[in-house]
């Protein structure tokens, strides 16, 4: 018996094998992970007491406020991982369609001023959002599916500058605000 097919069933079975191989090669090189640096995605965030600290992308700073001793900038470029976490956690949540206007008119006193602006691909969105004082206490049963994802996305990028080397090196903030 020549091979179990002969030379042409040989043939024809190699010339398969090699198409799909091509096919394979070219599927996996059209679903490859997109790197945030392959598109434009930047952003800017003031959180915490007032708005007052920064974290900035476009320029590559973290800005931290002592309160009476004024505020400070340095250098600190997000690492490339964390910042495509942020993008797709921006992209589960569809940031880009949150209004651009949080505040609940009802209250009387805030404490945080988070506001986060964004460029995705040229497209640029910001949201505001004065977080009202009773937030841990209250306020979470009256939050709509957009502030919990917005208020997601603003810890998860504040706990990454508070836990960088950069921020644990700025100097402890003197004073405080009433």
């Amino acid at each position: 018996m020549k091979f179990l097919f002969g030379w042409k069933g040989l043939t024809i079975a190699i010339i398969i094998l090699f198409a799909l191989i091509v096919i394979l090669v070219v599927e996996v090189s059209n679903n490859r992970q997109v790197y945030v640096s392959d598109i434009d995605f930047e952003f800017s965030l003031n959180f915490g007491t007032y708005g007052r600290n920064n974290i900035n992308t476009y320029e590559d700073t973290i800005t931290k406020d002592l309160v009476s001793a004024g505020r400070l900038t340095v250098e600190y470029v997000l690492p490339e991982e964390t910042k495509r976490k942020i993008f797709n956690m921006m992209k589960i949540k569809d940031f880009m369609s949150f209004s651009e206007n949080l505040n609940v008119p009802i209250y009387d006193g805030y404490t945080k001023h988070l506001s986060l602006k964004v460029t995705i691909g040229g497209e640029e969105h910001t949201v505001r959002w004065n977080v009202p004082w009773d937030l841990e206490m209250v306020a979470k049963e009256r939050m709509t599916i957009y502030h919990l994802g917005f208020l997601d996305i603003v810890e998860y990028i504040s706990n990454q500058v508070y836990e960088s080397p950069e921020w644990k090196t700025l100097p402890k903030s003197e004073g405080s605000y009433l």
